[in-house]
């Protein structure tokens, strides 16, 4: 197997786990927070699906985000441009939309990433992603992309044990993914 196999890999696995951990969840149990200033899954799932769109793109430099592209800003009320990444009170007011509308988004995002990491060259990974941060490859940035998947998903797989002590992480999430 090679590195961009094992990076497809998990990036798969982040994406059948999450869609089992959070299949079925009601409006509820998504837009539930733990404390009034902590996250609920349906950020997490948003904000995992907006820094993967992003990320990519960057890495890309020739693509625009799939917030813009495909219109998802109207699915989920907002403009191309908002909530300020950096506004932190404006992004806990983020209005939740469905279940359907945020794992659309992240499987949407998901897929096209998918394509281009399977239509690499792997010594594109060795690459930097820009002239402004020439130790920062592509490599670092899907590592960093994967690293940022599996933490939230924690945070998920948390939430939904605090909401539900009979909840249990999903049967042969953890195991070798077919593609």
């Amino acid at each position: 197997m090679n590195a961009l196999d094992v990076i497809a890999e998990c990036l798969i696995s982040v994406q059948v786990r999450l869609a089992t951990t959070c299949k079925d969840l009601t409006e509820e149990q998504l837009n539930w927070r733990p404390s009034p200033t902590a996250n609920n899954i349906g950020f997490i799932l948003w904000h995992l699906s907006r820094h993967q769109d992003s990320q990519i793109t960057k890495a890309t430099k020739g693509q625009h985000d799939l917030w813009i592209t495909d219109k998802w800003f109207n699915k989920f009320s907002q403009s191309p441009n908002s909530p300020d990444p950096g506004d932190r009170m404006g992004l806990r007011a983020l209005p939740i939309p469905s279940l359907d509308v945020l794992l659309g988004y992240f499987e949407a995002v998901h897929n096209r990433n998918i394509e281009y990491v399977y239509n690499l060259n792997p010594d594109a990974l060795d690459q930097p992603i820009s002239s402004d941060t020439p130790k920062y490859t592509l490599g670092n940035c899907l590592r960093h992309l994967i690293t940022h998947q599996n933490n939230h998903h924690g945070q998920i797989d948390y939430i939904r044990g605090l909401q539900d002590e009979t909840w249990d992480l999903p049967v042969g999430t953890g195991v070798i993914v077919n593609k």
